[in-house]
């Protein structure tokens, strides 16, 4: 927010929030320009959030020195407070610039379009443009309880609220430097014309090549997850990540389309032991366009839509088929056959562009949502396949972030005799049916809760429950049988 008045009045632009956020969401990306720290330390909910995070002793070390900012988490509840305290984020270049992406930082607009599609809070994390890739990644000597050793999405996962991880940077270092886009047709050709032998001929028009002056080879994407996956499964399974399938050429359309090696590669992790780890991930295709028509993430767009309707209608409720806020296109434009692939296998979100405006097509998976013990037998049965949506992940997330809170509540108020930890259970999993959260028309055919008397002086709860499967398709089927037309309804 620029200084009014000659510097007298200074705005704090800090929403108040009127309930408590259902689905926090958490960036990694480049903050380019200048960081008005001051402005940081202006907000004293934020302060208190940081140092209730265990990275009080990082913010006092940025306040007494002039040290960066990198590797901090920053709590948001508006886009204005992140431009408010980096306010050339937006407009300064980058390290990394490439023909296809350009050359500004992809985290600023996914902030934008993250609050401007109903996101209630946002946690960001800048990490330094001259380490790469390896910024976003944990270090090998990561300890979670030591702050200090915290770096890129290892940052995020000591914060119990996040329920979503976003990496638009990262997705943007992925992208090849010299990678074109789609040709322009070229109407404007110039009538042919007499010219003298003594006339010079007209220079060669070439496409500009990738300005980078640090110019970084994208890394193969199962090598990513390889280094991601594993800390989200062992420290945080509630975390759901949303990742972008990188670009590759095609050549034979002679336009960008989707990484075939990582498809590939991704649908290979699927059928190994580890590939359970895989519902953890949601993968989105293709990017969208912003205002100068060069794609951009769509993980900003998404993951404030997944946080608007958790908000409003249920961590368990699907943002297919609502119209996302976006002045943007796909890119590239995919025909109906490759979105058809693409959503079968290996198991993609493929964004599409409908009459109404741009949408998600279906939040599907590349595994279902299982514990890894049941996953072996997901593969050799289609019945999980119900299993492979986004929206299950996101509530089993939801309810793994519940119980831990009400763990913690009741650990040190009741004893373990006492029957008031169930009847919580109950009466939280009833309220989940109420809703809609869970099938069956009893509450006794959608949740059992049990206590199992494993030792003395400890209450283990055996929960068993019925999560609501979505409709992945409804077949309508017409049949005229002697004049009479006959209908019959069949869910896939």
């Amino acid at each position: 927010m620029e200084t009014l008045l000659a510097s007298r009045i200074e705005l704090t632009p800090r929403p108040y929030q009127n309930h408590a956020p259902v689905l926090v969401c958490g960036m990694v990306g480049h903050c380019p320009g200048r960081v008005r720290k001051q402005r940081l330390f202006d907000l004293p909910e934020a302060v208190d959030a940081i140092r209730a995070a265990g990275f009080g002793t990082r913010l006092e070390a940025l306040r007494s020195a002039d040290d960066a900012i990198f590797h901090l988490p920053v709590p948001l509840n508006s886009s204005a407070e992140f431009h408010d305290i980096f306010p050339d984020a937006a407009s300064s270049g980058t390290d990394y610039q490439s023909t296809l992406a350009g050359a500004n930082a992809w985290l600023p607009g996914c902030v934008d379009d993250f609050f401007a599609n109903g996101g209630t809070r946002l946690w960001i994390v800048a990490v330094p443009e001259e380490k790469g890739h390896e910024a976003f990644l944990p270090a090998p000597d990561t300890v979670l309880h030591d702050t200090s050793t915290l770096r890129g999405v290892a940052s995020l996962l000591v914060i119990p609220a996040i329920g979503l991880l976003a990496l638009p940077d990262l997705e943007r270092l992925q992208i090849p430097a010299n990678l074109p886009g789609i040709p322009e047709p070229d109407y404007a050709r110039e009538a042919p014309q007499f010219m003298p032998c003594s006339t010079p001929p007209p220079k060669a028009v070439t496409a500009p090549e990738a300005a980078s002056s640090n110019p970084t080879e994208p890394m193969a994407t199962a090598a990513l997850l390889r280094q991601i996956l594993p800390w989200l499964c062992q420290h945080r399974p509630d975390i759901q990540c949303l990742w972008s399938v990188p670009l590759t050429y095609d050549q034979d359309r002679q336009i960008p389309a989707a990484s075939s090696r990582a498809l590939e590669a991704i649908g290979k992790i699927a059928v190994t032991p580890a590939g359970h780890r895989l519902r953890q991930v949601q993968f989105v295709f293709p990017y969208l366009t912003n205002a100068r028509g060069r794609p951009v993430s769509s993980c900003g767009v998404l993951a404030g839509a997944q946080s608007g309707v958790a908000q409003t209608n249920g961590p368990w409720r699907s943002i297919a088929g609502r119209i996302l806020v976006t002045s943007g296109d796909p890119f590239p434009p995919q025909s109906i056959p490759a979105q058809q692939t693409l959503r079968q296998h290996p198991g993609i979100s493929v964004i599409t562009r409908k009459p109404r405006g741009v949408m998600l097509d279906d939040e599907r998976l590349t595994v279902p949502a299982l514990h890894p013990d049941d996953y072996s037998r997901s593969r050799l049965s289609g019945r999980y396949d119900a299993f492979r949506s986004a929206e299950v992940m996101r509530f089993l997330g939801h309810l793994r972030r519940q119980l831990q809170r009400l763990g913690e509540t009741l650990v040190f108020r009741v004893d373990y005799r006492d029957p008031t930890p169930r009847l919580a259970l109950e009466n939280f999993f009833g309220q989940l049916h109420r809703l809609g959260a869970l099938r069956g028309k009893l509450p006794e055919e959608a949740f059992r809760v049990k206590q199992l008397q494993l030792q003395e002086g400890a209450a283990v709860f055996e929960i068993m429950l019925a999560p609501a499967l979505p409709i992945d398709r409804i077949r309508l089927t017409f049949t005229n049988r002697h004049g009479e037309w006959q209908g019959e309804v069949q869910d896939e």
